[in-house]
């Protein structure tokens, strides 16, 4: 009798466990996805040299790419990602190739992705439209003044791009959710493979992240901040730490914020890149210190957005440095009677202000364009 009421509490247990809901696993399955944009745009400046002015057509960008994604039996759903660009010379580009893990614990991703500095950066930009105002492509036929990458945009020294990494992201719980990414070397992807270890890039790169999603009654408020610390590598003509073209560590950070309310949403964002990368021996040099502030309202499929950039850097560390500002409207629809389609308008106004006047320059920009995406 025993024996047998053993065995029937064994039948009830099973079935109860029976009941107990597990997600059931499922194989990867793969999908597609891609945009072509094209553009039209047009510049009169001070400065043509290199550029020109007047008009061009653009393929801004070609992209295309494929996901392989499934889920395990405990929920954790895991994914392989490849994206791929089309060059102007028609060369076929990895941007990224990654592998993206997620679970109750968190998300991982390895590969080559961007890392947490700069993936949870708010700002201004953030709120631009689709011609990416002063964040975005205008430098295509603008004339800089021989200013490059975060010296005139709202990036930071020693962004390591889709250089390949290991990035983790905490569950966001309460709105807040934090980030780190390790890179060993910048200079390594999928395309180049493993870099030398002695020709300047950075290394050991740690990027560090913390952003917050929430709402205080109809007020939606998004805040982050971020930092990127790492070591800067010798190169063919400083083959030592000790030489006298050694480069500073890199150190850099920003903060920047997003309130939006009833379509209208109002970004700020401030970063400072310090001495990052700087020649030890040059006491002035400054890698830039920007700051951004954006307007954006959203009607239905379209938005408007109003944007303004000022860097100040000087990385030749003479006695006046450079200084930029960047002015941007712009407007983007997306067509509800043409899922995929989006259409665009800017004006972007770029002056900048170098030690001398030979690289000075005021250039107004005008961009329309329109991409289908799939």
């Amino acid at each position: 009798m025993k024996k047998v009421l053993l065995g029937s509490s064994a039948l009830v247990a099973a079935s109860m466990l029976a009941s107990v809901p597990v997600a059931a696993a499922e194989a990867p399955t793969l999908s597609f996805s891609g945009l072509t944009r094209v553009e039209v745009s047009g510049v009169d400046q001070d400065l043509t040299a290199g550029l020109g002015s007047g008009y061009q057509f653009e393929t801004d960008s070609h992209s295309f790419g494929w996901r392989a994604g499934g889920t395990a039996d405990n929920g954790m759903t895991y994914s392989a990602n490849i994206a791929t660009s089309t060059s102007a010379a028609g060369d076929l580009t990895i941007g990224e190739a990654k592998l993206t893990f997620v679970n109750s614990w968190g998300t991982v991703i390895v590969g080559d992705d961007d890392g947490a500095d700069d993936a949870m950066m708010y700002g201004g930009f953030s709120i631009l439209t689709a011609g990416f105002g002063h964040d975005g492509g205008f430098s295509s036929n603008v004339q800089r003044g021989g200013l490059v990458g975060n010296q005139s945009a709202a990036s930071l020294e020693g962004d390591t791009g889709d250089a390949t990494k290991a990035s983790y992201y905490t569950p966001r719980m309460n709105g807040l959710q934090i980030g780190a990414s390790f890179t060993p070397d910048a200079g390594a992807n999928f395309s180049t493979g493993i870099a030398d270890d002695n020709d300047g890039d950075n290394y050991n790169h740690l990027g560090l992240g913390v952003n917050y999603i929430g709402t205080v009654g109809d007020v939606g408020i998004k805040l982050a901040a971020t930092t990127a610390q790492a070591s800067t590598e010798p190169n063919s003509t400083s083959a030592s730490a000790t030489s006298s073209l050694a480069r500073d560590a890199i150190s850099s950070w920003s903060v920047g914020g997003i309130l939006s309310f009833s379509g209208f949403s109002v970004g700020v964002g401030h970063g400072d890149s310090g001495d990052s990368a700087c020649t030890k021996a040059n006491t002035l040099c400054d890698q830039g210190t920007w700051w951004d502030l954006a307007g954006q309202y959203a009607w239905g499929a379209t938005k408007a957005s109003m944007g303004y950039l000022e860097v100040e850097s000087n990385v030749a560390g003479v006695a006046v440095g450079d200084d930029v500002n960047i002015w941007s409207m712009g407007i983007q629809h997306d067509f509800a009677s043409a899922p995929g389609i989006r259409a665009w308008a800017e004006v972007v106004n770029y002056d900048v202000d170098r030690t001398g006047t030979a690289s000075d320059n005021d250039a107004t920009y005008f961009m329309i364009g329109t991409q289908i995406a799939y």
